[in-house]
């Protein structure tokens, strides 16, 4: 599976449309699939996924107790979600209410964060890599376990 990697900064215009990085398209075309966009529920950004990612997060919240507040609190991320296929020139339109919730005007930064990505307000993505990058330096980084991944092909 390829991943989303990488940070692109894109206009913005009057309308809300945004062109997606070409790489982020050419993954999601590759699987015939729209992008899954929603707002974060714990950051100023906006995510976007595949159906395969959305997918996989239905299944955990269905693995829950649906009556829980957890499981309410995650549904959210499913009922903010919305299906976009990129028009001709590879762009799609931000609704109002995504454009608010990222603080996003003029400018979209566009983080590949692994099998997602996220649109930052580009001071505020700038402000929260800082951050992080500080909070590394300062020996606060989180532990880190690398699995092995299976390997592909048959041996004889």
């Amino acid at each position: 599976m390829e991943l989303f990697t990488s940070t692109f900064e894109n206009k913005v215009d009057r309308k809300g449309r945004v062109s997606v990085p070409a790489k982020y398209r050419a993954i999601l075309e590759s699987r015939g699939e729209p992008i899954i966009l929603t707002r974060s529920l714990t950051l100023p950004c906006l995510e976007g996924m595949s159906v395969d990612r959305i997918n996989q997060y239905a299944d955990a919240i269905d693995s829950m107790d649906v009556f829980s507040e957890e499981a309410e609190m995650l549904q959210m991320i499913i009922a903010s979600a919305q299906e976009m296929r990129p028009d001709s020139e590879g762009r799609i339109v931000l609704p109002e209410d995504f454009l608010a919730h990222a603080n996003i005007s003029d400018a979209a930064t566009f983080i590949g964060i692994g099998r997602s990505f996220q649109l930052w307000q580009p001071a505020a993505f700038k402000a929260r890599e800082t951050k992080s990058r500080q909070a590394a330096r300062n020996g606060q980084t989180p532990k880190l376990i690398l699995k092995p991944r299976p390997t592909s092909g048959g041996g004889s």
